[in-house]
């Protein structure tokens, strides 16, 4: 399991305003990065896909709108970055992750098709003004384990080529 996670300048633009598209309502994509060591770098948040459904406690992904958004920046970054997690919105006050998040983070580090076994789960408090984010990591090898991650944000100077969502 990661350590710490740092998302990229402008990735957390992106989740604020991918939290504002859908007031009252549960919303989420995947995130891209890459590992540095015990550091995650989360590069990229995807939208959420044109199919995606939306409620106020529950939200189903557009899998292959993610599916096609993940290959075009794996195929960019010549598989640089890749999938690291998922990201969503809790409209209520809660960031913890939820019963089906921890369920759904453990089912996707069992699997061998996902480019981790250690996904990150980041949950965005819908609430301006400050839109708190917290960062989860999963793991189930040797047992199945869920712990919250400390997060950091790089700086524009630093980030030039890390830029949210495109």
């Amino acid at each position: 399991m990661f350590e710490h996670v740092v998302i990229g300048f402008g990735v957390r633009a992106a989740l604020a305003g991918h939290a504002r598209s859908r007031p009252g309502e549960e919303t989420g994509g995947i995130l891209i990065g890459h590992p540095d060591g015990a550091t995650l770098r989360v590069t990229r948040a995807s939208p959420p896909g044109p199919n995606a459904l939306h409620r106020r406690f529950r939200f189903s992904r557009d899998t292959r709108y993610l599916q096609r958004y993940l290959d075009e920046v794996v195929d960019r970054t010549d598989a640089q970055e890749d999938y690291v997690g998922e990201w969503h919105v809790h409209p209520a006050l809660d960031t913890l992750p939820s019963c089906v998040d921890r369920r759904s983070l453990w089912r996707i580090a069992r699997r061998t098709n996902y480019a981790t076994d250690s996904p990150v789960l980041v949950i965005v408090e819908e609430s301006p003004p400050e839109r708190r984010v917290r960062a989860y990591g999963f793991e189930v090898h040797p047992r199945r384990v869920w712990s919250e991650l400390p997060v950091t944000y790089q700086s524009a100077a630093a980030g030039s080529a890390e830029n949210g969502e495109s």
